[in-house]
């Protein structure tokens, strides 16, 4: 029986929990400022990313509690799905932006029926197909290893979803002493580190506008003049976010630095990175 309160104080302590309440964090604050944006090629009149932000929060959420509980297995499946939505967000964002013709149509056909509930996402591997051949994304999409190490954790996390061990039973398991199961929230850190620096990179890359200042806004509600470039001032959100997960990982902060029009900070001061990114 695994009952030591000293090896459950220890696991509680991990890093990882730490991690999701930054990632929760963002996406409260990404939800809220995006809904004020009406994004092209959609009829609704609230914007969609923002629930779909807000979902994401509420699943990071529920991974927290479940690998509290240690119900480990349960919270693997759980970011294999955040994975799908994150993946799914994405292909939505780039489709909306390749698709869109407002001479011929308001809308994008394969948003607006997935909105309507009349379309399917497509399978992962279509999808990448679409990231790494659109003229959206090209540049952005060889920063990632789809095809190594996120296709092996990718994977892993399948194992879960479809029982294809037995270990993923024990680990659902919480009472039973399992001598790695510490080094579970390890891999757990490594893999939901790896989907919030893909989603991060991308949201700044696409959606850069939703990270706006509140600043810009402020001074037209008391009718004063903003500060010239003040609509490119950064959220506090997104710069904490921006140093979390992606400066970590220089050359591919100073790529997304280099092509968002907002004033990202690059000086070097402490921050807050407690995992890795790194291959399982």
């Amino acid at each position: 029986m695994d009952n030591s309160q000293e090896y459950y104080d220890a696991y509680k302590k991990h890093h990882v929990f730490d991690e999701i309440d930054h990632m929760m964090e963002f996406y409260d604050c990404i939800s809220y400022s995006s809904s004020s944006f009406i994004p092209n090629g959609t009829p609704n009149i609230g914007n969609y990313e923002a629930n779909i932000y807000q979902s994401i929060r509420t699943t990071l959420n529920s991974i927290k509690i479940l690998l509290g509980v240690r119900h480990i297995s349960d919270a693997f499946v759980l970011i294999r799905k955040l994975f799908d939505t994150v993946l799914a967000n994405i292909y939505l964002d780039v489709v909306r932006e390749d698709e869109f013709d407002w001479m011929n149509s308001s809308v994008v056909k394969d948003l607006d029926e997935w909105l309507k509930k009349e379309h399917r996402i497509p399978r992962t591997e279509r999808i990448l197909k679409v990231l790494k051949n659109s003229n959206t994304t090209k540049e952005l999409y060889p920063w990632f290893g789809w095809d190594t190490y996120l296709k092996t954790n990718r994977s892993i996390l399948d194992n879960y979803v479809h029982v294809n061990n037995y270990g993923s039973v024990l680990l659902n398991c919480p009472d039973l002493f399992i001598q790695d199961r510490e080094e579970q929230l390890k891999n757990a850190s490594i893999m939901l580190n790896q989907i919030m620096m893909i989603h991060l990179a991308f949201t700044f890359y696409m959606n850069a506008p939703y990270m706006t200042s509140s600043d810009y806004m402020d001074y037209s509600e008391i009718d004063m003049v903003s500060p010239q470039g003040s609509e490119c001032w950064l959220a506090p959100f997104a710069q904490q976010a921006f140093d979390i997960f992606l400066k970590p990982h220089e050359k591919l902060a100073m790529f997304i630095k280099e092509h968002c029009p907002m004033d990202i900070e690059m000086k070097q001061k402490q921050t807050m990175h407690f995992g890795s990114s790194e291959m399982l």
